[in-house]
């Protein structure tokens, strides 16, 4: 288990203040326990994270196999990728160690090293010591669902139906592993509830892979709990996941109804003021026969997010009736945020905010994870190599001392015997002594200034990463059709804080990529970001793919037919002012060009670009005079002719536009949405602007935008479908958490779910045509560029 912030109320611990494997870790206080385990609350000696460990008593020693899984994942191998001497049996069914507790323990390490998700906890290390077994894991500071329910007899339905569909999707995570996996163990005291609104399931010693011989926990009597489904036997020959889908039936009847639930055989279903759909749910999750079951919990999540939008209809209704006016004005009150003069919207004018502001890091972000795990590693292997280097020194210096010690006789006789070469020799072995003390003394500082600076380079980014909220699920956001629906999840965080930057997705050899360039990075010098960034989908990670680019900010890039990225300046913090330039880089093979337009071509900054696949650009001109916020957008309005290089300036735009998003549907139209006139982002529209190819000619459509919409992100998610994401609120001077979906062919407009993480202004979105769109926030506050990377996931 990974304890909550509020410690158990638990006696004095033999451990506290302990310092455990070699001094890297200092037990601070208990936690929790239960039979077999306990959980501390450590400090490493070095890393400023906290960490806890669970301690298992070592009752028999571990297979080779698994200490050769454990290290190949912990000490030097890829998370994602299976040790190539792992078999099928050892991926389907544990090995044995004989030991009741070192069984527990290897399950639990084994599979916490396994899964990545994360709503799961991250194994960090594993050690043992003085007769006991140590998981070293994530901290997560929250408390149990158990805990929660003691404290209040019932949760709000949309509060239990957000945590339940998270829990739908780690366990349908856990059930698409091959084989599948099932948790097997899914109660309340298994699931932390975190400050953000978000979940961590815990405690994987009880699952099991499918159709694998149970453990000996299951085989004991009163194993078996409320939550447990009751296919469960002995045998386990008939188990599969939806015993998960009936203990999580179990666990929302309760967040509903309270811990006072009635006797499993004799239940009575919700009665409080929700809907009939929320009850049929919990009904149909909690069957007795699994075939009237839900079959997954895809299908579960499904149900329960229809069930979330009935009831946010039926919490508005219950507010329009004045049934909870009063904390309606408590909870506005405190959500309220203080004036705050307006920042500087252009981040190219070279004006910065100076103020430091504290950031937490969530805890649910894996790269960060990882990253500190990497850190732990890297901080032992120098430690044993420091350790190394002073038992050499030691060994010498004590060859020295023995040398020093000769007796008087024996000096005599062995000088008597080398008259020649041994003058002298007792002095010249006390100068050789005293170099190797000097060098052992100047190596050691080297060693300790060195880590340091290594510390604090592998620590600095996590501070500079921004708080996030909680993650809701998805839900429908067209109420009246149904039938579109938006998930927003985390990714894995920029390797740096950007904001005014451009991005796009790529497929090389069909393995897909989000290309990004570096761009305003706060107001932590340096200010500028010169590099490009690819995201790799498939392993979940960021790269550099080049270290020296040109600096680019508040610019825009496209991807033509033939994979070539083409990326306008915008702002150049190579030269700090307005370069009208354009570059071009083929992933392929990693070559940059750039390209100067005419003199009667002027490419400014917050503008955009767009490839037709058809072998051009088209290109909007932006602004040209940085650092004025109230510098007018051009009207110019271009092509470029990627195989001839031709330039051509075509009919202007109907109004001087900037931070647009452009579109085509498909039918020799181009489409422009929103923007702003001016570089301030004052001056902002809710038109849309339609440009006939054939006719070299401008149209403004009848239909406009829901709400003025400028500085957004926006790409093509589905054929036909425009995505558009955040902007800028001009009055609060921050970014919108707006998100919505175009038909390009109807301008018909459906609001999606809200950008989970707040305000997002001076990002990018990159599209897969699919249903996916990747999305840089940028920034809430322009001033503050963030780390957030997200996917929109948009089911239509």
């Amino acid at each position: 288990m990974i304890p909550s912030e509020e410690p158990q109320v638990v006696e004095d611990d033999q451990f506290v203040g302990h310092v455990l494997h070699d001094g890297e870790y200092r037990i601070k206080r208990l936690l929790g326990q239960d039979a077999i385990s306990k959980v501390y609350l450590a400090a490493h000696a070095t890393l400023a994270t906290p960490l806890a460990l669970k301690q298992v008593q070592a009752d028999q020693a571990l297979p080779e196999s698994v200490v050769a899984e454990l290290d190949y994942i912990l000490h030097g191998g890829d998370i994602s990728r299976p040790p190539s001497t792992r078999t099928d049996a050892q991926e389907t069914f544990f090995p044995v160690s004989g030991g009741t507790n070192t069984d527990l323990f290897l399950r639990e390490a084994l599979l916490m090293a396994r899964l990545q998700h994360p709503v799961l906890p991250t194994l960090y290390d594993y050690f043992a010591e003085d007769g006991y077994w140590y998981l070293v894991m994530n901290y997560v500071p929250g408390h149990t669902l158990r805990q929660r329910l003691q404290d209040k007899e019932a949760l709000p339905p949309l509060e239990a139906l957000s945590y339940s569909m998270q829990l739908c999707d780690v366990l349908d995570y856990l059930h698409h592993q091959q084989p599948p996996l099932i948790y097997c163990a899914l109660q309340p005291e298994n699931i932390i509830l975190l400050p953000d609104k978000s979940s961590m399931l815990i405690n994987l010693a009880n699952a099991r892979y499918f159709k694998e011989p149970p453990s000996f926990s299951e085989e004991e009597p009163g194993t078996h709990t409320k939550y447990t489904a009751p296919e469960f036997a002995p045998n386990g020959a008939s188990i599969d996941v939806r015993a998960d889908i009936y203990s999580l039936g179990m666990i929302l009847q309760e967040m509903i109804l309270g811990s006072h639930t009635q006797a499993d055989h004799e239940r009575e279903y919700p009665t409080m003021p929700v809907s009939t759909m929320l009850n049929g749910i919990i009904k149909l999750a909690t069957q007795a026969d699994p075939c009237e079951r839900y079959q997954s919990a895809q299908v579960l999540f499904l149900a329960l997010e229809r069930a979330y939008r009935i009831e946010e209809r039926l919490n508005y209704q219950r507010q329009l009736f004045g049934q909870s006016l009063q904390s309606d004005k408590v909870r506005l009150h405190a959500e309220q945020r203080p004036e705050r003069p307006g920042p500087d919207i252009e981040m190219g004018s070279g004006k910065h905010n100076n103020d430091e502001t504290e950031v937490v890091s969530s805890t649910h972000d894996l790269e960060q994870r990882r990253a500190d795990r990497e850190l732990l590693q890297q901080m032992r292997r120098e430690r044993v190599a420091h350790d190394q280097m002073e038992q050499h020194f030691a060994s010498v210096d004590e060859s020295l001392q023995r040398r020093s010690s000769m007796s008087l006789s024996q000096l005599s006789l062995h000088t008597l015997q080398e008259p020649s070469r041994q003058m002298g020799k007792p002095s010249l072995a006390r100068t050789f002594r005293r170099f190797i003390q000097v060098s052992f003394g100047l190596a050691l500082v080297l060693f300790v200034v060195m880590a340091s600076l290594l510390l604090y380079a592998r620590l600095q980014p996590a501070k500079e990463q921004a708080p996030i909220g909680p993650t809701p699920a998805a839900r429908p956001t067209n109420p009246q059709s149904g039938t579109t629906t938006n998930t927003w999840l985390r990714l894995p965080s920029l390797l740096n804080p950007e904001a005014d930057t451009a991005a796009v997705y790529v497929e090389e050899h069909g393995r897909p990529y989000v290309y990004m360039n570096g761009a305003y990075r706060g107001s932590q010098h340096p200010f500028y970001d010169h590099a490009l960034y690819r995201y790799d989908v498939n392993a979940s990670r960021w790269e550099v793919a080049q270290n020296n680019f040109p600096g680019m900010v508040n610019n825009a890039a496209a991807v033509d037919e033939r994979n070539t990225i083409f990326f306008t300046v915008g702002y150049s913090s190579d030269s700090y002012n307005v370069s009208s330039l354009l570059y071009t880089y083929q992933p392929e093979t990693s070559q940059m060009k750039k390209i100067v337009p005419p003199d009667q071509i002027t490419i400014g900054f917050a503008g955009t670009l767009f490839a037709d696949q058809q072998g051009h650009l088209y290109l909007t001109q932006g602004f040209s005079r940085p650092g004025d916020r109230h510098a007018q957008a051009g009207t110019g309005w271009y092509r470029y002719d990627i195989a001839t290089s031709h330039w051509q300036r075509l009919a202007n735009l109907p109004v001087g536009l900037g931070y647009v998003v452009i579109s085509s549907d498909e039918q020799g139209h181009l489409l422009i949405f929103g923007g702003s006139t001016d570089a301030g982002q004052q001056q902002q529209t809710n038109s849309i602007y339609s440009y006939d190819i054939t006719h070299n000619s401008w149209t403004q459509a009848t239909t406009s935008l829901p709400q003025t919409i400028s500085g957004a992100s926006g790409c093509t998610v589905v054929p036909g479908k425009l995505a558009l994401i955040g902007g800028f609120d001009k009055a609060q001077q921050r970014g919108k958490d707006s998100s919505w979906l175009i038909d390009i062919q109807t301008l018909q407009t459906q609001p999606l779910i809200p950008f989970t993480a707040g305000g997002s202004v001076l990002g990018a979105s990159a599209c897969d045509g699919q249903g996916h769109a990747f999305v840089v926030r940028g920034a809430d506050d322009p001033q503050l560029p963030t780390r957030d990377f997200w996917r929109l996931q948009v089911h239509y």
